[in-house]
């Protein structure tokens, strides 16, 4: 996909909000307006995480940049941005709360929601009771289409991890990341 597949919001054009906002609910909407604008880029190019330095940085991530108006989003603020988010539950930092804030899973779909879409798929296609491999989840020829195809590694353990719980899946140690295995028991 190019640039111009991306529906950039009218806000883009306003010099402001590029720069965070001092009165708090003007603060409350601008990172509202960004959480949306994020989780729709990050959707259609299929992200995610991003590295915040790089995001930010000239040439960085397109959106955190307006060459028109001469506006960048600065680091500072794209991580207050993302700490908001991690608190409606839209991103995780990478490492958790307690590690460098610079890079963040973003959950344009929750882990819940992947262990959902990851479980639907295993029972549409046929695959329950089998043991498959996380490669064949994320990059095999069944999963091509599917919103989890090319899913980062640290998100699919997640979504994984809840079908464990669940009781509906176990995981099996591969030599391997790749290779680890994870059997998927009956239906829902």
């Amino acid at each position: 996909m190019t640039s111009i597949d991306f529906q950039y919001p009218t806000l883009f054009d306003f010099p402001p909000f590029f720069t965070r906002q001092i009165t708090d609910s003007t603060w409350k909407s601008q990172v509202s307006q960004w959480e949306t604008f994020i989780l729709d880029y990050t959707r259609q190019k299929h992200l995610f995480r991003l590295e915040l330095h790089h995001a930010t940085s000239p040439g960085g991530i397109e959106i955190f940049e307006n060459k028109k108006i001469n506006r960048r989003l600065s680091f500072e603020t794209l991580q207050d941005i993302i700490e908001e988010m991690t608190l409606k539950g839209t991103a995780e930092w990478e490492g958790g709360s307690k590690g460098p804030k610079s890079e963040a899973l973003i959950y344009w779909h929750t882990p819940e929601e992947w262990a959902n879409l990851v479980w639907n798929w295993i029972n549409e296609t046929g695959q329950n009771n089998q043991i498959v491999t996380y490669y064949e989840i994320a990059h095999g020829e069944l999963s091509e289409g599917q919103d989890f195809f090319e899913i980062d590694k640290t998100l699919l353990n997640k979504a994984l991890q809840i079908l464990v719980k669940r009781g509906t899946a176990q995981i099996f140690k591969g030599t391997d990341e790749d290779s680890m295995g994870i059997k998927f028991f009956g239906s829902q």
